[in-house]
Parts: structure tokens; C-alpha cells; sequence
């Protein structure tokens, strides 16, 4: 390989300019010397040389102020004219130059030496070796490139590896610094959050005890009316009852004023009569007929009563059965009234109501109509028409009956909360929150409604405030399991396990060994990571009731997770028996199988599951990792694809306009 003379010479003019400085320590000597040095000079050693003479040379900047030079040496124009070209000329690496150019290969000297070191300065020595050293390096670096391609190879290797480890620390302390941001961020919004609640809290409290303030003042406000009311009734009453006193004493004492004079006279003849008869003659035939007739006793006839009296007879009647439990014989009664005065609606609104609890519904409502013609601002009739009507699941009906008896009464409390549960039964839960609401600002101390209400807000995904409507109403009845359990399943919507396993293990307390207490302390567990208590109590939940499927696949999926397969296998099994279209228990059970490496019957079992739904996304992904284990893979890569492209679709269907929403904007 051929070696361009630039390179040589630039090569050359570095060593010249390292061996000036090696050569500049060494002590002067005489200038006479120099002007009178004989042509055999010029035989002399190159090296040495080029060790004197560029000394010149190179520190001319240094000759200004220097008085280690003589005055011959500053004005010999001969050594400042010595040029850098000379030189190199005499160098060794110049010599090379030219054995690369063939030019006199015959002038090589042999013999190199090294530039000598004065013994003054061990620093300069050390200096002069590692001129050397690089120098060296420098030749075989250009006489030998290859070693040099794999040295720089090796360099750039090394720092590529550190420029590689360091972005990946900083890359590290990013991500450090991005978890620990989102943490701040959640501990943020939990802290908001949290605040949230706690002024909700305040200002729901602030709200109840303003509207207590105000129930409170319109409670007094209608006692006082009552009050007032009351008393001029009394003393109308007693003005009546008066006047009624008075006039029953002025008939009695008119009739008792008929009376004696309408008997004096008759006994004065009858006293006559029987004074000229014969003592013998006692015979009634001989004693005259008007006699005869005043024998009465005289007495005051009452008026004749009309049908109304009659019809009020017949409700006493029915009514004093209706307190004693006896509703068919009050029925009976009842229905005498009815027709003896068919516009009684007390009558009608009885008879409803005694058979609502015969549960002749059919005939209740009717009953209620008739009221509600005769009455129609009555709210009770309303109220209990739409009961009847909840009886008869004509919800709907129902919920307008309800309706009409908050318009007539808008403080009805019973209205409002079985208007909240009908509209929860239709899943209109926005609208049954807010009758709870309205129920709990007239009744706040309810704790039914407390409960339904806490309900509709976890339906609601609004848990925080369900727990608390939960709490207020155990606060009234603590006694009430399904108030416990119910928080509980909203502490665990929460991912707040433990405090729900608590709850639940309260309402165990109250009601021990019910099956679905059970089955919920069961999934908590197996949650906060207790599979092995989940387990045991999975079983007991299965004694209590053995033909419930959603059981028997929690229990199979315990199984699984203490890695238990045949266990969880037969479980499985008693879970399609029980359903057998289940594609989740058969692909728990395909899974189970492959675990197992019964392959085969792994394989029958994801088919029957998609045999149950086609477009089950994680049973072809299954399968297909199956078949790819047998190494078929074609069926392998159709199975993969179709999971991709159900999950593809999937997504577009939860984000059909996520395209248009990712554009920019204009």
C-alpha cells in the first residue's frame, strides 16, 4: 500500500518539532563552532541534526527575551534561513518517504539514535520517552491501517457503550421521575377528591339542618293551626251539643205537658165508670174502647230513619268487624251499606282496602275507583291505588297514581319513596334518586330509604357517596345484614378489600351461614390474595347450596390460582351441567386441560366454548397458542388472526369516532 508524501512529511515536520523540544534543555555550546564547522559536518548523524538545528527554528518567539542565546546566534541570518524543508530532508522519516517513492533506496542508514538526554532533568526524559511512544504509534497507525480501523472501531465501541449506558440512567431517572410524578398526580386527585367529599359532606349537613330548621318551624307553625283550629271547633261542638240540649229539653218538657193532660181526664172517668158498675162486672168488654187504649204506657216515637242512617249503621257494623280481623264478615257488611247508599265513599275506600289484604287485587282496584270518583283530591285513595297496582305489576299505572298523591300532597313521605323504588325497578335511576332525596327531606330518619337510596347511587358508579347513605342508615339499624353487605360490595367496587371483608364479616354475624355472605367473604378474599380461606369457603357456600353455577366457577377459578387442576377441572364440569352454553367455563376448563397437557381434550374444550360465542377474543387467542404448541401452525396463525381482528373491532366499537377526534384541528 502506497503512502502519499504529505502524510510522510506532515508526519515528519511533527517528529522534527518533538525532537526540538527534546533537544532545547541541553546546554549551550560554543557558537564559535558553528561558522567554522567543516564540510565533514555534514556526514554527521541526521538525528542529531535534526536535534540542533530546528532549534532555531522553532523558538524564535523565545529568542526576543532569552539571554541563554548569544548574539551570534540572534544575528546569523544563515541559521534563521535554515528551512523546515531541510530539515526534513535529513530526517529518518524522510528516508522512508522515499523508499515509498523508490527514490535512493541505497541512503538508508541502518543505525537510528535517539536524541541524547541530558542528565540535568529526569522530566524531560520521561517527556522525550513518550514523544517516542506517540510518535511510534503514529507510524504504525499509518503503516498498518487495518490495526488502526479495529483500534478506532474498538474506541468508538466502547464509547458508544458508555453513551448507551448513560442515556439509559438518564432514560431511568426519567421514568423514576414520571412515577413518582403520577403518584403526586393520583395522591392529588385523591387529596381533591377527598375534599370533595368532606365539603359535600358539610354541605349536605348544613342542608339537612336547614331544612330541619324549617320542618321544624312549619311543624310548629301547623301544631298552632291545629291548635286554633281545634278549639273553635270544640267550641262550635259545644255550642251545638248546647243548642241540641236545649231543644231535646223543650220537646221533653212539651210532651211531658201532652201527656198529663191527656191521661187526668181519662182516669177521672174511669173512676166513674167503675164506681156505677157491679162489683161482679169485671169484664174489659163493658169498659169503653177509649180506656182500653190509654192502658198504654205513652211514649215518644222516634222518626223514621232514612237510608243513610241505615248505610252508617252497616260501616259501624263492618268497621268493629274490620278492627277484630274478621274481613269477611266487615266485607259483608260493607257491601250492605254499598247498597243501601252507593256514594258512601267511606264504604268504598273499607272495602278496598279489606280486600287488598284478601289479595283480590283486581277487585281492590276497582273498589279504589269508585273512591276516586266520589273523592278525587282524596291522596290516600291515590296512594293505595298505586300499591294495588305494584300487586298487579302495572308499574307504570302505578307510578301515576303515586304521582297524582305527591300533587295532592307533596309532603307524603310514603309517595315519594315508593315512587323512588318503581323507578329503580325501571333502571331510571337519576329520576329514583331524586324521589329518595325528596323522601329523606321529609323523613330524614327513615332508614329503608336511606338504603334504597345508598343502592341507586352505586348503580350510579357513584360509591363514595352510596357507602355514606350506607353508613347513616346503619347508624339508625346496625341490626340489618343487608345493610352491611351492601357496603360491602361498594367498598370492594372501591378496591378497599379489606374494610369490606370487615363489613361482610359483620353481616355474617347477624346472619350466619347465608349463602350469599358466604360467597361474597369468599371473593374478598380470594382478591386480598387468600385463596386458600376463599376455598374453604367456596366449599361451605356449595353444602349450603350445591346447584349454583356462578359458585361452582369461583371455586374452579380458586382451584386454578392454587394451581390445583384436576380439582378445578371437576368443578368445572359441575358447572356445565349446571349451564351448559357457558364459554367461559369451558374455556377455564380447555386451559386447565392444556396446563395439564391433555392437548386433545384442551383443544375439543376451546371449540365448545366458541361454539358458545364465536366472537370470543380470548378463546381464539388461546386456541391458536395451542395449536401453535402441536405445530399446526396455519390453523395456529387463522386463530391469532381471528382474536386480532375480534379485538379490532371491539375498539372500533367502543371508538367509532376516534379518527375524527384525532385530527387536528384547523
Amino acid at each position: 500500500m502506497r503512502l502519499s508524501t504529505v502524510t510522510f512529511l506532515t508526519l515528519a515536520a511533527l517528529v522534527a518539532q518533538d525532537s526540538s523540544t527534546e533537544a532545547s534543555p541541553i546546554p549551550n555550546q560554543a557558537t564559535s563552532a558553528l561558522p567554522n564547522a567543516s564540510e565533514s559536518s555534514q556526514a554527521a548523524n541526521p538525528v542529531e541534526m535534526m536535534a540542533l538545528t530546528p532549534s532555531l527554528a522553532v523558538s524564535i518567539p523565545e529568542m526576543i527575551t532569552s539571554p541563554s542565546f548569544s548574539s551570534t546566534e540572534s544575528s546569523s541570518e544563515k541559521l534563521a534561513s535554515l528551512s523546515i524543508t531541510n530539515a526534513l530532508d535529513q530526517t529518518w522519516l524522510a528516508e522512508l518517504v522515499k523508499i515509498s517513492q523508490g527514490e535512493d533506496q541505497s541512503q538508508i542508514k541502518t543505525s537510528l539514535s535517539v536524541a541524547q538526554i541530558g542528565t540535568s532533568s529526569a522530566l524531560n526524559y520521561e517527556f522525550s520517552q513518550t514523544i517516542t511512544l506517540l510518535n511510534t504509534l503514529l507510524i504504525v497507525a499509518t503503516l498498518v491501517p487495518s490495526i488502526t480501523i479495529l483500534f478506532f472501531w474498538l474506541v468508538r465501541r466502547l464509547i458508544v457503550k458508555e453513551i448507551v449506558f448513560q442515556a439509559q440512567k438518564q432514560l431511568n431517572r426519567i421514568d423514576n421521575l414520571e412515577g413518582q410524578l403520577k403518584a403526586s398526580k393520583q395522591r392529588y386527585q385523591q387529596l381533591i377528591k377527598e375534599l370533595e367529599l368532606q365539603v359535600g359532606a358539610i354541605q349536605e349537613s348544613i342542608n339537612f339542618l336547614n331544612r330541619e330548621a324549617q320542618l321544624s318551624k312549619s311543624s310548629i307553625e301547623q301544631v298552632e293551626t291545629l291548635k286554633s283550629q281545634f278549639v273553635l271547633r270544640l267550641q262550635g261542638m259545644i255550642s251545638e251539643v248546647q243548642d241540641l240540649k236545649e231543644q231535646a229539653l223543650k220537646e221533653l218538657q212539651e210532651k211531658t205537658t201532652e201527656t198529663k193532660q191527656s191521661i187526668f181526664p181519662l182516669l177521672a172517668e174511669t173512676s166513674v165508670s167503675l164506681n156505677g158498675l157491679s162489683p161482679s162486672s169485671h169484664s174489659t168488654e163493658s169498659l169503653p174502647k177509649k180506656l182500653v187504649d190509654s192502658t198504654v204506657v205513652p211514649t215518644i216515637k222516634p222518626p223514621q230513619s232514612s237510608e243513610s242512617m241505615i248505610a252508617d249503621d252497616y260501616l259501624k257494623k263492618g268497621e268493629a268487624f274490620l278492627i277484630e280481623g274478621q274481613f269477611k264478615e266487615a266485607l259483608n257488611c260493607l257491601e250492605q251499606a254499598i247498597k243501601t247508599n252507593s256514594k258512601l265513599e267511606e264504604a268504598w275506600f273499607k272495602k278496598a282496602t279489606i280486600l287488598a289484604r284478601l289479595q283480590r287485587y283486581n277487585e281492590a282496584l276497582i273498589a279504589y275507583d269508585q273512591y276516586l270518583n266520589l273523592q278525587p283530591q282524596k291522596y290516600e285513595g291515590w296512594y293505595n291505588r298505586g300499591n294495588v297496582l305494584v300487586r298487579l305489576q302495572r308499574y307504570a299505572e302505578a307510578i301515576e297514581s303515586y304521582d297524582k298523591a305527591i300533587s295532592i300532597k307533596p309532603n307524603d313521605y310514603e309517595s315519594w319513596h315508593n315512587r323512588g323504588a318503581l323507578l329503580r325497578k325501571f333502571k331510571r335511576f337519576d329520576e329514583a334518586l331524586e324521589s329518595y332525596n325528596k323522601a329523606l327531606e321529609i323523613a330524614p330518619d327513615k332508614y329503608e330509604t336511606l338504603h334504597n337510596r345508598g343502592n341507586v347511587l352505586a348503580r350510579l358508579q357513584r360509591h363514595e357517596e352510596a357507602i355514606a347513605s350506607y353508613q347513616q342508615a346503619i347508624k339508625l339499624n346496625p341490626q340489618k345484614w343487608e345493610l352491611w353487605s351492601n357496603q360491602a360490595n361498594a367498598l370492594s367496587a372501591l378496591q378497599r378489600y379489606e374494610e369490606a371483608l370487615k363489613s361482610i364479616e359483620t353481616a355474617l354475624s347477624l346472619k350466619p351461614n347465608h349463602f350469599e355472605l358466604l360467597k361474597t367473604q369468599a371473593n374478598l378474599l380470594g382478591k386480598l390474595g387468600q385463596n386458600s380461606e376463599a376455598l374453604e369457603l367456596y366449599k361451605k357456600a356449595l353444602q349450603i347450596k350445591p346447584d349454583s353455577y356462578e359458585t361452582c366457577f369461583e371455586c374452579g377459578e380458586t382451584l386454578v390460582k392454587l394451581q390445583q387442576y384436576s380439582e378445578a377441572i371437576t368443578l368445572y364440569e359441575q358447572a356445565i351441567n349446571l349451564k351448559p352454553d357457558s364459554a367461559a367455563v369451558w374455556r377455564s376448563k380447555g386451559m386447565c386441560l392444556e396446563k395439564l397437557e391433555q392437548y386433545p381434550e384442551a383443544l375439543a374444550s376451546y371449540d365448545a366454548a366458541l361454539s358458545c360465542q364465536s366472537d370470543d377474543a380470548e378463546t381464539w387467542r388461546y386456541r391458536g397458542s395451542l395449536l401453535s404448541k402441536l405445530k399446526q401452525y396455519p390453523e395456529a396463525i387463522s386463530s391469532l388472526g381471528k382474536a386480532i381482528s375480534i379485538q379490532k373491532e371491539l375498539r372500533n366499537a367502543k371508538n367509532p369516532t376516534i379518527s375524527l377526534s384525532s385530527q387536528p384541528s384547523p
